[in-house]
């Protein structure tokens, strides 16, 4: 049955995803080009077309709680990452955002695409230029008081893995500079739907998704104090 869903999920995704790309979300997106009004639309069909993804899914349970502040220096969510349905919940519950993502989601020609068009931020792995440079297109963005997303473990855990991993300092001293504000976010047993490494996916295994008081980078005298400071309040909702 894992397969059969992930079957399913997977055509859902080419049909709704292709029929909302085409009718919908690059006409909008050509449109903005020219038209100040449309400049937010293609963000707004681009949530609400994941999010009916998501909702059509009779596997998927999962309880999401996200609140953000306002901000004008943006919005840096950082959060622990245990599967790949975290992007999609992120992307389907979050107008605008922009993720931080490996370079290899590049070579799939329609989410490449996709991922280009809603201006994801690339970033090849091991490569401390690559890295360096997606570090400032963060900090760019959030002085365009963006919303931004990054998974500071790099990684995601294995099946049933307790706690966090280890955090890199990077995207901490990104918004320091930036002074930006941080929402930790964690996920909960989405690794229990959607495990590394498994062809296939899980009925009904239930999710939690919340977010976290949001932190003032500029309070912060280190990015090692403020990843500290992160890292310990996540790793406390989590128990």
């Amino acid at each position: 049955m894992a397969l059969i869903w992930l079957s399913y999920f997977m055509i859902s995704i080419i049909v709704i995803g292709f029929t909302l790309a085409a009718a919908i979300f690059f006409p909008c997106l050509l449109l903005s080009r020219w038209i100040p009004v449309f400049g937010r639309v293609p963000d707004w069909i681009l949530q609400k077309g994941i999010r009916l993804l998501m909702w059509v899914q009779p596997w998927f349970k999962a309880r999401v709680d996200i609140q953000l502040p306002q901000s004008k220096s943006g919005v840096l969510i950082v959060s622990n990452h245990r599967s790949t349905l975290d992007v999609f919940i992120l992307l389907s519950r979050i107008k605008g955002i922009r993720i931080m993502a490996r370079s290899g989601l590049y070579k799939i020609p329609f989410l490449s695409l996709m991922m280009r068009a809603t201006r994801q931020i690339r970033v090849e792995k091991g490569h401390l230029d690559s890295w360096v440079k997606s570090l400032e297109t963060v900090k760019q963005s959030l002085a365009r008081g963006e919303t931004v997303h990054i998974f500071p473990e790099m990684t995601r855990c294995t099946e049933g893995y307790s706690g966090l991993q280890n955090f890199v300092s990077g995207p901490f001293l990104t918004a320091i500079q930036a002074d930006a504000t941080i929402v930790p976010l964690l996920f909960k047993n989405t690794d229990g739907a959607w495990p590394k490494g498994e062809f296939g996916l899980r009925f009904r295994a239930p999710i939690e998704v919340k977010t976290l008081s949001p932190i003032r980078a500029g309070e912060f005298a280190s990015a090692e104090q403020l990843k500290h400071a992160v890292r310990a309040r996540m790793q406390e909702a989590m128990l």
